[in-house]
């Protein structure tokens, strides 16, 4: 007896449409020799996998048929001399339609899901970056590491598996019309081929700026009118490493100090850390600044400061202190379904010197 023949109970997969069911079937009894298509040739799919792995591509004979409620769900085919039996999706027969062949990854649904607001197209004004900006918020929400790539038609990321040799893809299509351009976005994993070199950055806000930046100087040689933006992005990358940070991390320990004083209490960072930025993709109108407390797909906190609180601070004095003063307390007291201005946020404001006007 041939080492590939199966004499046990073995799963096949049936894909009809965009479920999986998982069957099983008996292979000494459930093969359907006798079936008209018994004889035919066929291929092995490159997206096959397990046993059918190192057969990809060879033609194969089939020997039997296994059917489940009038489908095919899997064959036994004849390779070289030996006999194999794999899943409808591991063979390409005929001209057949197939769905859903290729199940997705864990990353490849994370990403998905993570992206699901660019599942149909979003228009943005021509020259802006404030969609692109957005988009890789929401892709460094989910990965730490991804390759920006730039074509004609737009650009994709390479996101590393932490499976070796598997990566998804996120392609995304820009197209510029009118005093628009519009972003349609598919996600898709590949198991094999390319292995993109895309090194872990550690800081949300620097994934950001990083990835926003590579696409929109690339974007500007495919005739996008991003000169202007993406120098903006560069400038305020910067600031936040030069000024931001620095001044962030100063507040934030003398907020730490009050809170203990207050409450007799130690306060720690959440165990992701934070990650700040000048940026206002993130911002309501007339707002200057905002924390988001982390998440389930974020384990930090996130800081975003407008740009536009530098150019105030030139004419108010301790203006951007104030603002980043206000977005450290609410930090530290974490409100949780609460008004997020409550007793403590008071408490902690009058003993940090933080003018009325700025707590609201």
């Amino acid at each position: 007896m041939s080492r590939n023949r199966l004499t046990w109970r073995e799963a096949a997969s049936l894909s009809i449409g965009d479920r999986e069911l998982p069957l099983e079937a008996d292979v000494g009894v459930d093969v359907d020799r006798s079936h008209p298509s018994v004889g035919g040739t066929v291929e092995v799919s490159p997206i096959a996998g397990g046993t059918l792995l190192p057969k990809r591509g060879k033609d194969a004979t089939i020997i039997g048929v296994i059917s489940r409620f009038g489908q095919v769900v899997g064959y036994e085919v004849l390779i070289e001399g030996s006999s194999w039996h794999g899943a409808v999706k591991d063979f390409y027969v005929g001209r057949d339609v197939l769905e859903d062949l290729q199940p997705p990854t864990a990353l490849s649904a994370a990403l998905v899901e993570g992206l699901s607001h660019w599942g149909q197209p979003r228009d943005y004004w021509a020259t802006r970056t404030d969609g692109l900006e957005s988009f890789c918020f929401e892709l460094a929400s989910v990965t730490p590491r991804a390759m920006p790539v730039v074509h004609p038609w737009g650009w994709q990321f390479f996101v590393p598996d932490p499976m070796p040799g598997d990566h998804a893809v996120v392609d995304c299509r820009a197209v510029q019309h009118d005093n628009f351009w519009t972003l349609a976005t598919c996600v898709y994993p590949e198991r094999e081929g390319r292995k993109p070199l895309a090194p872990i950055i550690e800081d949300h806000w620097a994934r950001v700026f990083s990835w926003s930046y590579a696409v929109a100087q690339g974007m500007v040689l495919e005739g996008f009118p991003w000169q202007e933006a993406a120098q903006g992005i560069k400038i305020r990358a910067a600031a936040t490493t030069r000024l931001l940070i620095p001044l962030v991390r100063s507040t934030l320990q003398r907020v730490v100090e009050a809170r203990q004083q207050l409450t007799g209490e130690e306060w720690n960072l959440p165990s992701g850390g934070l990650s700040v930025g000048f940026c206002d993709i993130r911002l309501q109108p007339g707002k200057v600044g905002l924390l988001e407390p982390p998440t389930d797909r974020r384990p930090y906190a996130v800081m975003s400061v407008a740009p536009s609180a530098v150019l105030t601070a030139q004419k108010k004095p301790r203006y951007l202190e104030n603002v980043i003063l206000h977005e450290c307390i609410h930090l530290t007291v974490a409100s949780r379904g609460g008004p997020p201005h409550n007793d403590l946020f008071n408490e902690m404001a009058s003993l940090l010197e933080l003018p009325p006007q700025y707590r609201d």
